[in-house]
């Protein structure tokens, strides 16, 4: 097997970031119970939707900061509602301390059935990680769509050497193309976990796919294999 290196790895260990968008134009959706995510002042924004019903609605949205040597960061995370067509949008706070922290949006005697899209900012900051993992769940008269394949075409890395394959373009028709000659596939293992087998050369990596990172070991977002090209 190629030697594979470690780019970027958190200070402490976070949990499996299951699924997240960077762009608002496509959020990604939320599903029954609770959804988790890993917010990264290296990556940026993140955005969720849901669909309030007629009645009543709650959103909770749970945070726990990475931490540096053990010790919590002091650090928050940025929390908005709104509507598709932005006629309304409502923030919170969650501010870090040693335990997990939490916010909660409730909607009450909703009339119509909308589209309500949940962003998620950790700290802007460029030199330093800041952030952590979180959860959000929405309870009540809701509902939520299917997990549809993405087709993302995942990724296209740099040239950082985070493996010997150097830049390699992972394209919407399955096939994977490396700067080093290498040639293979890659197809959807688990679309709503965005787990991937990859196969170059003869060698199968069972990866997962984290917006603003790339590739990564399932369970393991710090260990970066295939890191995603910054647009």
């Amino acid at each position: 097997m190629k030697k594979l290196t470690v780019l970027i790895a958190f200070f402490l260990a976070t949990g499996c970031a299951a699924a997240q968008s960077l762009k608002p134009e496509d959020p990604y959706p939320l599903k029954a119970g609770i959804n988790k995510g890993t917010a990264d002042s290296l990556v940026g924004t993140q955005y969720w939707y849901f669909f309030s019903s007629p009645g009543s609605n709650r959103v909770t949205v749970r945070f726990k900061p990475m931490g540096l040597y053990g010790a919590p960061v002091n650090t928050a995370l940025t929390i908005t509602l709104y509507d598709e067509k932005k006629t309304w949008h409502t923030t919170k706070i969650i501010a870090s301390n040693k335990n997990a922290s939490e916010a909660t949006f409730t909607a009450e005697k909703l009339a119509h059935k909308m589209k309500v899209i949940i962003s998620v900012a950790p700290p802007k900051q460029d030199l330093i990680r800041m952030g952590g993992d979180y959860e959000i769940e929405a309870t009540g008269d809701v509902q939520f769509d299917e997990v549809k394949s993405r087709a993302d075409p995942i990724i296209r890395t740099d040239e950082s050497k985070v493996n010997d394959y150097g830049a390699t373009k992972f394209l919407a028709d399955g096939t994977v193309e490396a700067a080093n000659g290498s040639h293979g596939t890659w197809k959807a293992f688990d679309p709503e976990n965005r787990i991937y087998t990859v196969l170059i050369d003869g060698e199968r990596f069972s990866l997962q796919y984290l917006p603003g990172y790339g590739l990564v070991k399932p369970g393991t977002p710090g260990i970066i294999l295939f890191q995603e090209l910054r647009r």
